[in-house]
């Protein structure tokens, strides 16, 4: 049996997490124009419910999806027209947004779930429960090696 060539597993790592997140943004974004919402805006309504105890600042949001604040902000900015979503200044420090999911968000999250399930489904099919778990711990290793990266090369965020 040949042992596997470890460089060629990175490197085809390497331009898979330049790939996949085309491939989803397109199907995701296939999917949810009938609800007049894109894959981004997806991404940050469920940031939001699924990852805040109470309405995020803009920044927290930001950090929390490694976006920049400005993007963050023009992808809200679209959330609240569509009124999917408010941004309140916080009562404690009025330069701060808070982000707070309408009613409308709440059921559209509703009329997804099924969809979501399906999607996943698809998604994951043919990979095994230790696959997933694999593919996570090796994909949050990933992430806490980036973040260190980023930490030890700072740069000046963007505005």
């Amino acid at each position: 049996m040949e042992k596997p060539n470890v460089i060629n597993y990175r490197q085809m790592i390497f331009g898979t997490l330049f790939v996949l997140p085309n491939k989803l943004q397109k199907l995701m974004d296939r999917g949810l124009c009938q609800y007049d919402v894109t894959s981004k805006q997806w991404f940050l309504t469920s940031v939001i419910e699924y990852l805040f105890k109470s309405p995020p600042t803009l920044n927290e949001l930001a950090k929390t999806m490694g976006y920049s604040h400005q993007n963050v902000k023009q992808v809200a900015l679209k959330l609240e027209g569509k009124g999917f979503l408010r941004m309140d200044k916080d009562k404690k420090d009025q330069r701060a947004l808070r982000l707070r999911l309408t009613e409308k968000s709440y059921k559209f999250w509703e009329a997804l779930h099924g969809e979501s399930e399906q999607f996943m489904d698809g998604m994951y099919e043919g990979l095994s429960g230790e696959e997933l778990a694999m593919l996570s711990k090796a994909l949050q290793k990933i992430t806490t090696n980036l973040e260190k990266m980023e930490m030890d090369n700072p740069e000046e965020e963007e505005t």
